[in-house]
């Protein structure tokens, strides 16, 4: 027999369990009050999330005509009239600045392009309209688009990363992206 011993008097006795001493108790009932504590922490803290959710106004009745902003419906809502922004109050209780999302005219589409001399970036502002033109590698300017409206300018103070988010129409935003040469250009129109 493999793993037992010739001697007919040795005994096997079995491991016999010690209750945890002091110092373990001490240690176990720490963690416990520490989870405890963690868990009731996280439970209590209040529900905010970092991103502000838009109102939902589709699922909101309309409001009288003769309501004013903030008289309450008789549900109980406050009503907000459309025409006024809802801006969220910011750490300090002042309203925060509202989010720049710039939207997308129907019909076209949002197009990142980064210019070959990143200082006009300064010269744009959102609301321009810009003609949009591919540099190639012989010098020449093949113009891509024609009265683009500026949507967003991105990194103006660091040319380095800088670039524009111009609203194309679809076939423009195809001879955009597609193609090789140096960068694009622009030519700001008046108005």
């Amino acid at each position: 027999m493999l793993g037992r011993s010739r001697d007919p008097n040795e005994r096997l006795d079995p491991v016999r369990w010690r209750p945890p001493g002091r110092g373990a108790l001490l240690r176990l009932t720490v963690v416990a009050v520490l989870l405890a504590t963690a868990a009731g922490l996280v439970w209590l803290r209040p529900m905010t999330s970092p991103c502000s959710a838009a109102p939902d106004v589709s699922a909101a009745p309309a409001a009288p005509a003769a309501a004013k902003s903030g008289s309450p419906t008789p549900d109980g809502k406050q009503t907000i009239p459309a025409n006024e922004p809802t801006v969220p109050a910011g750490p300090d209780g002042k309203p925060a600045a509202p989010e720049r999302r710039p939207a997308i005219p129907e019909g076209t589409v949002g197009v990142p392009v980064r210019l070959a001399d990143p200082t006009g970036l300064a010269l744009v502002r959102p609301g321009n309209v810009v003609d949009l033109l591919r540099l190639d590698d012989g010098g020449d300017s093949i113009p891509i688009a024609s009265a683009a409206l500026v949507l967003d300018v991105t990194g103006a103070d660091d040319p380095a990363s800088g670039g524009l988010l111009l609203a194309l129409a679809p076939e423009q935003a195809g001879r955009a992206v597609a193609g090789q040469g140096h960068g694009f250009a622009i030519l700001i129109r008046p108005g």
